[in-house]
């Protein structure tokens, strides 16, 4: 290990070291009936890490993963981020055609993935990497694994001159329109935010964390990363299944957990609840969409849990804005609570100044957790630092006290009869109906209204809606003005595999929607 650089530094690795010399034999991973502690973790990834260097890998070399979440898969993170290479997680639900767009501007020198996602497509990858390295049940008797590459590799951390400011990973953002773009983050940024979410949401060493989300995702990456960084243990699930997260939660005795907010309304409203011991859930966080009123109430007095709102982005690593227990059951509406300790946020008008509370803006955000920038994107990079702050794109205004309240998406908005609209005020109002499962407002072109307000909404399991009965509930609820022109009731909506709702496909899908209405 280079003693100069590790005297001072920041680096990824270095939780991993340091938890497995306060608690090496503490319990620090379990999927299923593997399980690993904080010595052996840190030891298995500077083995992966040292077969990386062994294999001729540079520093700042790119290694991209297909996978979903797995004990390995932590672990090489880790193993990549200890040899000072560069980790590029891409998301399995991305279209092939995506992949090999990443692929292509990243170069690769070695791909690893899931043997189950990646044995199909390897002829179409294999264009951009020919280096594969696969993990997983379904490895099989080829190619190289993840278990028999550490073999015979030393167990002591190797030597690389790390930088704080050194990028660790590239992240590319789900491309809800255009190309995903990547999203370069620094050693210190994963670093310092894991710091402040542990600060800001009281995590233990007693803790014991679920990954139930998708690790490529920069939430939970944060999440299981702080709770390694504590000392917590985190258990591992492929993803969300009602039944199974009741189960994990009853058997491993799960205290913080981190899911979107249908997700906890499907596990309220399961039949097989009362079967199952929720009862050491005490931390809770819910993100990627405002929770209503009735299933947040529910949450908290059915489940006995503190629950709490993370918001942030890739660009600017998560948590960045937080609304807290203690204000969950006083306010109401779009509320991101307050900046995290890590980072400043104020509200920008575009001109670039500070409006005074109240006055709706752009919320932006400075701070250690900000991105380096977009990979090979200098434009994009440029335009998102304008005035000296990160811009998020997304819409706000402080509360009388201090309390930020978010607005919209800025290409959200819906422009409407010389009114502008809040897309989200109109799904608050349509999900506080006791029938409708999600809901999503967009504005559809319209010969009159410029942009007409259409809802799409998805009614409960076993319910029956109609158009009339979400326009006569919403009449209650909003200003003549907000009402939906028209809803159109679906099975589904579009998302992508992290939860957000992928709105322009509805736009472009129901483009000629009015047109039609009126021929």
């Amino acid at each position: 290990m280079n003693e100069i650089s590790v005297i001072n530094r920041i680096a990824i690795g270095d939780i991993l070291r340091r938890s497995a010399g306060r608690y090496p034999n503490k319990i620090a991973l379990v999927e299923q009936d593997k399980q690993l502690t904080f010595k052996e973790l840190d030891e298995i990834s500077n083995q992966f890490a040292n077969y990386l260097m062994s294999s001729g890998l540079k520093k700042g070399d790119r290694i991209a993963t297909i996978s979903t979440n797995s004990l390995e898969y932590v672990i090489l993170s880790f193993g990549i981020a200890k040899a000072g290479l560069v980790w590029v997680p891409l998301n399995p639900g991305i279209s092939l055609d995506e992949k090999r767009y990443i692929l292509n501007q990243i170069d690769p020198k070695l791909l690893i993935g899931d043997a189950g996602l990646v044995k199909g497509i390897i002829n179409e990858l294999s264009e951009f990497c020919t280096n594969f390295l696969f993990i997983g049940s379904d490895v099989g008797e080829s190619g190289n694994t993840f278990w028999s590459v550490i073999k015979g590799q030393e167990k002591i951390e190797p030597s690389v001159y790390i930088e704080d400011r050194d990028i660790a990973q590239i992240m590319y953002t789900s491309g809800t329109t255009g190309n995903p773009k990547g999203v370069m983050i620094s050693h210190v940024a994963v670093y310092i935010a894991s710091l402040g979410n542990i600060i800001e949401y009281e995590s233990k060493p007693t803790d014991v964390v679920l990954m139930m989300m998708p690790y490529f995702h920069c939430a939970q990456h944060t999440f299981t990363t702080s709770a390694l960084n504590i000392g917590a243990k985190t258990v591992i699930i492929k993803g969300f299944e009602p039944e199974l997260l009741m189960k994990t939660i009853n058997d491993e005795k799960i205290t913080n957990m981190f899911g979107l907010p249908m997700m906890y309304r499907m596990l309220l409203d399961h039949p097989n609840r009362s079967k199952y011991d929720l009862s050491s859930l005490q931390k809770c966080t819910y993100a990627m969409a405002p929770m209503d009123r009735p299933t947040l109430e529910r949450c908290i007095n059915e489940l006995n849990a503190d629950f709490s709102l993370g918001t942030g982005q890739t660009e600017m690593y998560p948590a960045t804005m937080m609304f807290k227990p203690d204000q969950q059951l006083q306010r109401f509406g779009s509320y991101w609570g307050v900046s995290s300790l890590i980072n400043d946020t104020v509200i920008l008008d575009d001109e670039g100044n500070i409006v005074p509370n109240g006055q709706i803006g752009e919320i932006v955000h400075r701070g250690p957790n900000v991105m380096s920038g977009y990979f090979m994107n200098e434009e994009a990079t440029n335009e998102s630092r304008e005035y000296g702050w990160h811009h998020t794109g997304d819409l706000g205004y402080w509360d009388p006290d201090g309390q930020l309240v978010f607005v919209d998406r800025k290409k959200d908005v819906i422009k409407t009869g010389g009114e502008n609209v809040a897309s989200i005020k109109v799904e608050e109002a349509i999900l506080s109906h006791g029938k409708v499962a999600n809901a999503v407002a967009v504005g559809l072109p319209h010969e009159h209204w410029s942009e007409a307000v259409t809802a799409f909404v998805v009614p409960q399991p076993g319910e029956s809606i109609n158009e009339e009965e979400i326009i006569e509930h919403s009449k209650k609820h909003l200003g003549s003005f907000q009402v939906p022109k028209s809803v159109i009731i679906l099975e589904e909506l579009p998302m992508t595999t992290t939860g957000k709702i992928q709105k322009h496909i509805l736009r472009n899908q129901y483009k000629d929607h009015y047109t039609q209405v009126k021929n």
